[in-house]
């Protein structure tokens, strides 16, 4: 039989990836690592099915994000997609829970997500495009404090040490600070959006060229905006209008953006006393959909992975959309990008004759 004819059958759907068996175990072996880490920190494991309704899904999100979802039609018609993400459907089942008199609820997961791409695998796990990939996290629902969220990132590191990574970097952001600041600063608020799209994907070529194309000839370049979001230390524990010394188009705004700061400052200081001062760094340019996240942000990276290998934050708006208002916040391990950050396994797709990869850790 030709190789041709082979590898007309063992070809897979663009963004799948096989793991042989050294890969399945690796696998394996990191989601258990942590799952340990959660269950030490009184965190209880959930699971729940593949499919969720599209609706469910949207609660809290633009309908422009289903666009990459994975959708089809239920025997009734229904629109449902494979999950994009797990904290949706944590929600859906919490909501019940927490108008059955629950005040607290800490529950893990480790599951498939699932996204439409037209990348190949073996590069998306590493670039974050992956049409399937793990999830291993966690979800705290019902406190609200700055302590809450240094604990969330203290057992975020503690898991990375745990699976014995190095050279990672956490970092911390505001989910509204940099839409506030740029609000106030005088950019009109439908520039705001493509603007933060922009930082969102790290396009400072492109958000510099739009600031400095506003018609607005008193406004801050684009260098200084980005130069001002991305220093910003809440460590140095002063006043923002001692920092910088701008003059807010909107007085209202800039009473919110100092807000934001006064808040991270508060949690830079609960960092410190928890000793976690020297393990991330702060940078504002870092921002989430704002109609989701509510505060807090952060991500971690590490070398040679092009997206974060774990990310998450503070959410305190979406319970209510299922009916059961509570401040909830949460992160997820991105498990191909942590096997490829702690492994030199190169992601073959055709076995040795043992059955095995020829791959080594």
């Amino acid at each position: 039989m030709s190789i041709d004819v082979v590898r007309k059958w063992v070809d897979r759907p663009l963004g799948m990836q096989d793991l042989f068996p050294q890969q399945a175990k690796f696998r394996r072996k990191v989601e258990s690592v942590l799952l340990e880490e959660f269950d030490e920190h009184g965190f209880e494991m959930v699971s729940c099915g593949a499919f969720e309704y599209v609706d469910t899904l949207l609660r809290g999100r633009a309908a422009a994000e289903a666009e990459a979802w994975v959708r089809v039609f239920d025997t009734l018609g229904r629109t449902v997609a494979l999950r994009p993400e797990m904290t949706p459907s944590i929600a859906r089942m919490a909501a019940p829970v927490l108008s059955g008199g629950n005040k607290e609820i800490k529950w893990c997961y480790a599951e498939r997500v699932y996204h439409r791409t037209d990348d190949p695998a073996s590069l998306s796990w590493v670039s974050g495009r992956a049409a399937e990939s793990t999830q291993v996290g966690v979800e705290w629902i019902g406190p609200s404090s700055h302590e809450v969220d240094a604990k969330l990132l203290l057992m975020c590191q503690s898991g990375l040490k745990r699976l014995g990574l190095k050279d990672w970097q956490m970092v911390v952001s505001h989910a509204g600070f940099a839409s506030a600041f740029l609000s106030a600063s005088g950019i009109e608020s439908a520039v705001v959006d493509d603007l933060l799209a922009m930082l969102a994907r790290g396009d400072y070529v492109g958000f510099r060229r739009i600031v400095d194309g506003q018609e607005d000839t008193e406004l801050a370049s684009g260098d200084v905006l980005l130069s001002v979001l991305s220093k910003l230390d809440p460590f140095s524990s002063s006043r923002l209008t001692d920092l910088i010394h701008v003059s807010w188009k909107d007085a209202s705004l800039g009473k919110q953006v100092e807000h934001y700061w006064d808040s991270l400052v508060q949690f830079a200081a609960q960092l410190k006393s928890m000793g976690l001062a020297n393990q991330l760094t702060f940078d504002l340019t870092l921002t989430r959909d704002i109609s989701y996240y509510t505060g807090i942000v952060f991500e971690v990276f590490a070398n040679g992975v092009g997206a974060p290998v774990a990310l998450g934050g503070r959410y305190d708006g979406l319970l209510a959309s299922f009916g059961a208002p509570a401040p909830a916040v949460g992160f997820t391990y991105e498990v191909e990008r942590l096997m490829a950050a702690l492994s030199e396994i190169e992601w073959t797709t055709q076995p040795t004759n043992d059955g095995e990869t020829g791959a080594s850790e």
